[in-house]
């Protein structure tokens, strides 16, 4: 039998078929009795350019969609369905998207992404105590912010009966035949504001909240399909980390995460002033699954950083020569040579593009440049190792003295597995092993706990 893991992320959807060689579900829960029969990743290209509204960040529902079925008749499971035994999904965690359970295919909104910014400080100010947790781009906020907008108008949002991320919403497609309330697992409710699995405020539109391994429906009828998951705990799960081993994941985004006992308030350490006093608010903890949960360092810079700094240098390249002969596959590798081969790395850097969670206000600069420092501008290879480092550095001073207490670091994400820089910058900073997980990740993940259920 055969289980399909589907990865919604930000700038691509992932799938994986697994195998077991073992009828034993105790015995599934190996690596070494499992087998990946088939992946495959596709950029989505659903990203839709904002000219009027810079700060909103939104992507093509249809078009995720769209991807998703291809990747689904890639794999051949569409002429073989009898020989899978369930669909577990997973994808961004914070995003909000709305639809008809009428008419799901059509009646839809775009999907508001975990980048949006659209929920200003002055707005989340305005929501009271019980929602001071919320930030832009969450949910949650999402939500409160498109009730506030209909206020005197007519409601746009009265043709929805249907709220979740984009990953709910593909789950719902793929069971067609169910009649349920929406639902969401507390992973993903966690990232859209909830508290302690539960909502702060009442809405219809909000899902019931419900564990990871609930059934949401069934996939031509007899496959079951799970709840979707958090493409980080998916990451997490991928690589099967024992106590005291992080996992560092970086694709879009970046993450660093470590598991602890649920009830367990705090995780012990050792004591270091030389860490940030802010961790506390830096980093969070969410549900994992059994009884674990997952202290984490989110952070909204990741791959995006160098993405960003990749185009603008191809962009500089169009205006100078009007026409490039660079590709961009081809100055990502040149880059990274040239990164290597850097021999230092510029101080008062910050390469904070999207600002953090915890500080919407963090940006990325580079201070107290004089004529004596220019030269290690004039090496680009030297700008975008000092970048890799940063991504790296700006993790662990978000998680704070708990990263005292790992002893080892399993490195995962597309962006991290291409990028040698930052996997040199990763051993670097760290005294203890470092692993990398190239075929660990998010889809393998999902994929494994639905062979486990």
């Amino acid at each position: 039998m055969y289980s399909v893991g589907l990865d919604i992320g930000t700038t691509s959807c992932k799938i994986c078929v697994v195998s077991s060689s073992s009828s034993s579900s105790s015995s599934s829960s190996s690596n070494e009795n499992n087998r990946v029969v088939f992946t495959e990743q596709i950029t989505h290209n659903a990203h839709i350019i904002q000219k009027e509204f810079t700060s909103f960040d939104e992507q093509s529902s249809s078009k995720i969609l769209e991807t998703v079925n291809i990747l689904l008749e890639k794999s051949g499971i569409l002429n073989n369905d009898s020989s899978i035994k369930s669909i577990q999904l997973c994808g961004q965690m914070h995003g909000l998207m709305l639809w008809s359970s009428k008419s799901s295919h059509t009646k839809v909104s775009s999907l508001v992404t975990w980048q949006d910014q659209r929920c200003s400080t002055e707005f989340l100010s305005t929501l009271g105590s019980s929602l001071a947790h919320l930030r832009t781009g969450y949910g949650l906020a999402t939500l409160l912010w498109l009730i506030n907008e209909q206020n005197g108008k007519e409601d746009k949002l009265i043709e929805y009966d249907r709220a979740g991320t984009i990953a709910d919403y593909i789950g719902t497609i793929l069971c067609e035949d169910s009649e349920m309330k929406s639902q969401i697992s507390t992973q993903m409710a966690t990232s859209w504001g909830a508290l302690n699995c539960q909502w702060p405020i009442e809405h219809c539109l909000l899902p019931t909240i419900v564990e990871p391994g609930t059934i949401i429906g069934y996939w031509k009828t007899k496959v079951p399909v799970y709840v979707a998951l958090g493409d980080l705990q998916c990451s997490v799960f991928s690589c099967q980390p024992d106590k005291n081993q992080c996992v560092m994941n970086i694709s879009t985004s970046a993450q660093l995460a470590l598991t602890v006992d649920r009830e367990v308030s705090t995780v012990s350490s050792p004591q270091d002033d030389s860490l940030s006093s802010a961790s506390a608010s830096s980093s969070m903890r969410v549900p994992y699954f059994d009884s674990k949960d997952l202290l984490v360092a989110a952070s909204l810079n990741g791959g995006n950083i160098l993405s960003a700094f990749v185009q603008l240098i191809h962009s500089w390249h169009v205006s100078l020569y009007n026409v490039s002969s660079l590709s961009l596959d081809s100055l990502w590798s040149r880059l990274i040579e040239l990164g290597l081969h850097s021999s230092s790395t510029i101080e008062n850097f910050s390469a904070a593009l999207f600002g953090e969670r915890h500080d919407p206000s963090m940006a990325a600069s580079i201070t107290n440049i004089r004529s004596m420092n220019m030269t290690q501008l004039n090496d680009i290879g030297v700008v975008f190792r000092s970048m890799c480092r940063w991504i790296i550095k700006n993790l662990f001073e978000m998680l704070g003295k708990e990263s005292l207490t790992m002893q080892c670091v399993i490195g995962t994400g597309s962006a991290l597995m291409r990028n040698d820089v930052l996997q040199r910058e990763l051993k670097e900073k760290v005294k203890c092993q470092v692993i990398f997980e190239e075929n660990s990740d998010a889809a393998y993940g999902a994929a494994l706990f639905a062979l486990m259920q």
